[in-house]
């Protein structure tokens, strides 16, 4: 990332554990669970409180085809039903032309995380229920899905070109496609 980028961005960088540091070995207390939707479960009974919810997104990783909370004293498998978290809403960075950037595209996730859309964190195109819709691509190997209504609220600030027959969406310097 550019370092105007890197100062811009600073207040929206969502903290994650260093959790590629920790090896610890399986814990006993699995069965976790995250839904389509986002929601999180244990032992199958649905995780409510917020900030503990948050705490595991904190130590939630990717990698070698699973998903595992890892802490520096255990590791748990987590079963993903699609993605681990979903882009509710969105708002365009106030700072962005002092820094530079025509738009700077600011992701609000289900747990209220701050993700830049931006070369770091790139939008990219996957299958959910069987159609192709935007994802964008976080850190630790974990994606988030884009809800259908802030995809529709985008198609509207995209720009359509011709050359390619696609919806281009500009951010922090970035070109991504919507289709």
């Amino acid at each position: 990332m550019t370092d105007k980028l890197s100062l811009l961005l600073q207040e929206y960088l969502s903290h994650h554990a260093p959790t590629e540091f920790w090896q610890a070995g399986e814990c006993g207390v699995g069965d976790f669970r995250i839904d389509s939707s986002g929601r999180w479960f244990h032992q199958g009974d649905e995780i409510k409180r917020l900030p503990l919810v948050r705490l595991f997104a904190s130590v939630l990783s990717y990698g070698d085809e699973q998903y595992l909370l890892k802490t520096p004293g255990e590791t748990c498998t987590v079963s993903v039903e699609a993605t681990p978290f979903v882009i509710v809403a969105w708002h365009e960075c106030p700072k962005a032309m002092q820094f530079g950037f025509d738009r700077v595209i600011i992701c609000e996730d289900n747990l209220g995380r701050y993700w830049p859309v931006c070369k770091r964190f790139p939008l990219y195109m996957a299958t959910y229920k069987d159609q192709k819709v935007p994802h964008l691509q976080l850190n630790y190997g974990l994606c988030a899905r884009i809800e259908r209504n802030v995809f529709y609220q985008w198609v509207e600030l995209a720009e359509y070109s011709d050359d390619e027959d696609v919806m281009l969406l500009h951010s922090a310097g970035e070109v991504f496609t919507l289709n």
